[in-house]
Parts: structure tokens; sequence; C-alpha cells
């Protein structure tokens, strides 16, 4: 399995789950503390797939595995899959 992490999680796990299959993200929108973490679980049969948001994060394109990244600054953060474009969500950090 395939792992790749911008910023280590938190050591009882990530405050958020968001799971590609079927070719989309489930849940779309999550909403995390700052210094949470959201975790990407890649579960879709081998399709590629990414999930990136401009400047912030990138999870480089893959099968399998997962991808951590922790939000350190309040906002709203829309990702998406640049192999699936249709494929977008929304990270709401409060503080």
């Amino acid at each position: 399995m395939l792992a790749a992490t911008s910023c280590a999680g938190s050591p009882t796990g990530p405050d958020a789950e968001i799971v590609v299959r079927d070719v989309h993200f489930a849940p779309v929108d999550v909403t995390v503390p700052v210094g949470g973490t959201v975790r990407w679980t890649f579960d879709d049969g081998g399709v590629l797939h990414h999930v990136g948001s401009e400047g912030e994060f990138d999870s480089g394109i893959t099968p399998e595995g997962s991808f951590e990244h922790t939000f350190t600054t309040p906002g709203v953060y829309e990702y998406h899959c640049s192999v699936h474009r249709y494929m977008t969500g929304t990270v709401t950090v409060t503080g």
C-alpha cells in the first residue's frame, strides 16, 4: 500500500476522513479545527486519483493508499482530483 503524508497526523488519528471510492469523495465537505488533520483514503479498485488544493497541498496521482494534510490556518479550502476535474470538495478550518 502506498502512503503519502504532507504533515504528521495526531497520535489518535485524523480529525476527518474522506474516502475516494466510485470516482467520488465521501464525504465531500468536512470541518476541522485549526491544527486538524484530514485523511483521504484511495479505495477505488486501482483507479488513479489525486487530491490537491492550489498552493496548499498535493497528494500526487495514486491508485491506492492514503494522504494526510494538517491545516494550520483558518479558512475554506477547496480541493479537487486533477484526474477527474468534477470531483471537488471543501475543507473548512475553524479557529
